[in-house]
């Protein structure tokens, strides 16, 4: 069940994120992977899942720059 709900929880995080920046989600999918957001938001679930979406999509962006990432 826990893998189901990370599934679920990184499905809808990707289409928050692109729509916060306008991209599509292969895009925005592609982004959060090449930055290892994603990779990031798998480890730290437990945590992540708890805040809210606006949070998180701001928070990953950041961390996005921090790996590169120029998303504004």
């Amino acid at each position: 069940m826990l893998e189901r709900n990370k599934i679920e929880y990184l499905v809808i995080f990707i289409g928050e994120f692109a729509r916060h920046f306008n991209l599509g989600i292969h895009q925005a999918y592609q982004y959060l992977q090449t930055f290892k957001a994603l990779d990031f938001l798998e480890h730290q679930y437990d945590v992540a899942h708890t805040m809210g979406f606006n949070y998180m999509v701001d928070a990953m962006a950041e961390y996005c720059r921090k790996h590169g990432g120029n998303l504004a």
